[in-house]
């Protein structure tokens, strides 16, 4: 808690973030102006094109047409700045400098005169929104129900004026971010092991009392000197550690009774590098205790290899890969990191929940399997694990849905422009009227229904899945019977059976590709059964309308 608010300097916040952070903080009086005025060199207003965006811009928003020019200059003297200066009293505590700035709070280092000791004191930036006061409010009332040797102690919480607090205990030492940073610090892999089996059993502990983080990374792990206050004479040399890691900062915690709908909101301004990717999607799936579980093998995972898992260029290409790529097993990227403990990272930050661990005490538990040199519960996935995985993910049900539209459609199409080529070019058909009644009924009670149906699984009617599976076999196996026997439509059009083969083969092969997309899809649906799955919300039959 003595610098939570380091995260302000976190140098894998996405860079446009960083560089807000850096002008803010900056004597560089550039900054002034490229921060609140507009660069008017840059616009001119006779520009076409520049009028054309202002007119854009006035419709869409036609109470703002009334000014008579297109933007405004902010007043800084309007802007409510933070100013605590040293020696400020909030409550009886006496600020002395600032330790950190965050995205919901500052912290200070601060005396407390009535029990003599140095304490850290969180206050919220009133430069930003209203809603950080509920924040520290937040904080503090999670806090007072979690007590752990790595979590950072809060003393109390109070109000002074319209100013909300936290008063923690004050860290000597630094974060784990900047303790990374430094060239001189390289965690063995077995050190690295043990931070971790520390602060997940701090996070078991907070989990067990209903408390999620949804914020873990290393500028919100404190490093506290060692002074001997934790006997470690129990733990192997190659495992003992300098400091106390205790886990900071619980701005984005919840409570798991909440609504998640409430805080849901502020979780994308927590840093994404640390972040799992169902934190990061549509909402569509409850965020939940794995989301630590991951966060936790982020870390571990840059503890291993001094870097984090996935990086990305720019913010929109690192949510990407988040959702996306896989990372390099950190064994790979140096071969020195014992293949257990590359397992046991690798199944932290896997893409799927329940192919993580199922709670942050089984990873504690692997961890200790693993310093103690038994052999742990982590296993490299199995080809069959593989293909189980990939067959549920929600994607092979859209893609059974999407499969099934287009190739119903393109074979009505394909119907319809074989009799309007015919008709085109003079050619004489066999039955005209028999023609166009096959047309309509092969197309009216078999292809568009297939694509109804198909359409409705792709967009994401739950319900929709039987039926359009049981069509799809049965137009295979109609086609199939077809093939090699009268059919009810156009045998007319068919001089021999072998051209009719040839026809009927390339229309069963598209069909069958189709029925298997719908077996392969079968673990997507009935893992979309679960409460917590991204298509439970297509039981509704209209969800898919939205």
């Amino acid at each position: 808690m003595a610098n939570p608010a380091a995260d302000g300097d976190d140098p894998v916040r996405p860079a446009s973030d960083r560089q807000f952070d850096e002008s803010a903080n900056s004597e560089d009086p550039r900054r002034d102006s490229s921060f609140t005025e507009p660069a008017s060199d840059e616009f001119d207003e006779n520009d076409e094109q520049f009028r054309a965006v202002v007119q854009r811009l006035q419709r869409r928003w036609p109470q703002d047409a009334k000014t008579d020019h297109k933007f405004e200059t902010i007043d800084r003297s309007e802007l409510k700045v933070a100013s605590y200066a040293s020696g400020t009293k909030v409550g009886r505590f006496i600020l002395e400098h600032r330790v950190g700035q965050g995205g919901f709070g500052i912290v200070f280092k601060a005396i407390d005169p009535q029990l003599e000791r140095d304490v850290a004191i969180k206050l919220p930036r009133v430069d930003c929104d209203s809603g950080q006061t509920d924040r520290i409010h937040r904080e503090a009332r999670i806090l007072a129900t979690l007590e752990h040797p790595n979590i950072v102690r809060v003393y109390e919480a109070g109000i002074d004026g319209d100013t909300s607090f936290i008063v923690s205990q004050f860290c000597d030492g630094p974060d784990l971010r900047l303790w990374l940073l430094s060239n001189d610090n390289h965690p063995s892999p077995e050190q690295s092991a043990e931070l971790i089996a520390e602060l997940a059993d701090a996070i078991e502990y907070a989990h067990r009392n209903g408390v999620l983080h949804r914020d873990i990374k290393p500028g919100n792990v404190l490093l506290f000197p060692n002074n001997g206050s934790t006997p470690a004479t129990s733990k192997p040399a190659r495992c003992r550690l300098p400091f106390i890691p205790k886990i900071t900062d619980f701005g984005l915690a919840s409570m798991q009774s909440d609504d998640w709908s409430r805080t849901r909101t502020s979780v994308v301004i927590g840093t994404p590098m640390y972040m799992a990717p169902e934190c990061m999607g549509a909402g569509t799936q409850r965020p939940g205790a794995g989301c630590d579980i991951y966060s936790l093998g982020a870390i571990l995972y840059e503890l291993l290899t001094k870097r984090p898992p996935l990086e990305g260029e720019f913010f929109g290409q690192l949510l990407h890969r988040i959702g996306n790529d896989v990372p390099v097993p950190p064994h790979v990227v140096f071969p020195d990191v014992p293949i257990d403990l590359s397992l046991i990272c690798s199944k932290c930050l896997s893409k799927e929940v329940d192919d993580r661990y199922r709670s942050a005490e089984e990873l504690h538990d692997d961890l200790r399997r693993f310093l103690d040199g038994q052999p742990i519960h982590a296993r490299l996935p199995s080809w069959r694990d593989r293909f189980v995985r990939w067959a549920s993910r929600p994607q092979r049900l859209q893609f059974a849905g999407h499969y099934t539209i287009w190739m119903h459609l393109a074979v009505v199409a394909w119907l319809v422009v074989q009799f309007a080529t015919a008709i085109a070019l003079g050619l004489k058909l066999p039955d005209m009227a028999a023609h166009i009644r096959d047309i309509a009924m092969v197309s009216c009670l078999l292809h568009l229904p297939n694509a109804w149906f198909g359409w409705r699984v792709f967009r994401g009617s739950r319900w929709a899945f039987t039926p359009s599976m049981f069509t799809s076999v049965a137009s295979l196996a109609i086609l199939c019977y077809s093939a090699c026997n009268s059919s009810v439509a156009f045998d007319y059009n068919y001089p021999t059976s072998l051209s009719k083969v040839a026809i009927f083969s390339i229309l069963i092969i598209v069909s069958l590709i189709d029925s298997l997309n719908y077996v392969v899809a079968l673990p997507a649906h009935f893992r979309s059964a679960k409460p917590d799955s991204p298509f439970r919300q297509a039981d509704d039959p209209d969800a898919g309308l939205t």
